[in-house]
């Protein structure tokens, strides 16, 4: 089993190599996914190049997260492409708009084409298109590529998601890197199975069963939603990815996070990847109640798993 944990907020490439990135490697992790927003984009492209070269210096792979990207993909960061491009937002049925970038509009899948080749540049072996499928969300009711089948079967949708993600896997692979995509449980087994069958394309699937952050017990939340990914690998020949939730841990519930990497482990995904390091201490909005303990908690885990 492949083991990683995600990087984010600190562009100070020293420090990450001589302090953090041998903490991470200590933990047994076989990749970093470092996110790489619009702001990193337009500012930090040679920090991140640097967090790159650092990580693949020390063995581990590199992988770059579309963070925020278009406010369509996940993460806690804002989008300067929606306050530029308003005419590129989401289209709902009434005629108002959402502020989430269309799959569609030409100008935001020229964005994902240009972070893809900037992606390369840093010299980054895999990227994550970080789950731009929410179930319930609606669908643009733009008319650019419009298509009956819908991803969360609202009947008048647009190939959206589902094309971008095509795109985006095509030219992440013609420039050298593998594509990973990020799929989200919903309320029925419905809406994970149309998300996987989006991500075709992609060469690892990576669910996001995230028990804190959707108001879930552990079980059988995360060991479901793993196994239904893991089962529509086996059938794709894809790769069967889960998220480990170590971010907005209550203080004393730290066990929980070796309950959740036990139960993906026993399902049978291929990676585990934690969110992420040193359990959301760098960050108010998701820092855990006890970060020491819970990352104490994700290496421990770890260990464990590698011990399989």
């Amino acid at each position: 089993m492949k083991l990683g944990v995600t990087y984010l907020g600190n562009r100070f490439v020293r420090h990450y190599a001589e302090r953090d990135l041998p903490e991470i490697a200590a933990a047994g992790c076989d990749f970093v996914v470092h996110t790489f927003s619009e702001h990193d984009l337009a500012f930090h492209r040679g920090e991140v190049a640097g967090l790159v070269a650092a990580t693949r210096d020390a063995g581990l792979d590199a992988w770059l997260d579309c963070w925020g990207l278009g406010g369509l993909f996940a993460g806690e960061a804002f989008s300067d492409f929606l306050l530029r491009r308003p005419e590129a937002w989401r289209l709902r049925p009434d005629g108002g708009r959402e502020p989430s970038a269309c799959p569609n509009a030409p100008a935001f899948r020229e964005l994902l084409r240009s972070w893809m080749r900037a992606a390369a540049e840093t010299g980054a072996g895999a990227v994550f298109l970080d789950d731009p499928m929410p179930p319930g969300a609606p669908p643009c009711a733009c008319e650019l590529g419009a298509d009956p089948a819908d991803l969360h079967g609202e009947g008048a949708a647009t190939d959206g998601v589902a094309g971008l993600l095509a795109a985006a896997c095509a030219d992440a692979h013609a420039l050298g890197m593998r594509a990973a995509v990020g799929v989200l449980p919903g309320e029925d087994a419905d809406a994970l199975a149309a998300q996987t069958a989006a991500a075709r394309a992609a060469d690892v699937v990576a669910v996001s069963p995230l028990w804190r952050a959707h108001g879930r017990g552990v079980s059988p939340y995360v060991g479901d939603a793993c196994a239904q990914v893991v089962a529509a690998c086996a059938a794709s020949g894809q790769e069967p990815m889960a998220w480990l939730q170590a971010f907005g841990i209550p203080a004393g519930r730290e066990g929980e996070i070796a309950e959740a990497a036990d139960a993906m482990a026993e399902v049978g995904v291929a990676s585990v990847s934690a969110w992420c390091f040193r359990a959301g201490e760098q960050m108010t909005a998701i820092r855990s109640e006890r970060p020491e303990e819970a990352w104490g908690a994700v290496v421990a885990a770890y260990r464990q798993l590698k011990g399989r």
